[in-house]
């Protein structure tokens, strides 16, 4: 839905001509007209399912958090942090997860 928001508020933007705040205002107009005013429901891991997920310890994703690498928010009584699936997905496109290690190196394999 990104995407395709991005594209209307360009269309919306060159109308204008160049107005922004004029483009912003005609595509969350045709959003909430288009959804009816509902968003939707976002999915959300918890810090051990994103770990799990990206090959990375939970400390990991918490640092990733906290440096801005990976967009997360406090649920329920703000104590619980989570992390969109879409975060995670973006991760993952861009290789901010690293691969996961081999069980053994490969100098070992090339002697059996």
């Amino acid at each position: 839905m990104n995407a395709a928001v991005n594209t209307l508020y360009a269309e919306y933007l060159d109308h204008t001509g160049g107005d922004k705040a004029a483009a912003a205002s005609l595509t969350l107009a045709a959003v909430i007209a288009e959804t009816g005013g509902k968003t939707p429901p976002t999915t959300a891991l918890t810090v051990s399912d994103a770990a799990r997920r990206l090959g990375v310890t939970r400390q990991t994703v918490y640092e990733m958090c906290h440096a801005g690498r990976l967009r997360s928010f406090r649920a329920g009584n703000g104590r619980a942090l989570r992390i969109p699936l879409e975060a995670i997905e973006t991760c993952e496109n861009t290789s901010g997860a690293r691969q996961p290690t081999p069980r053994f190196p490969d100098i070992i394999k090339r002697h059996f």
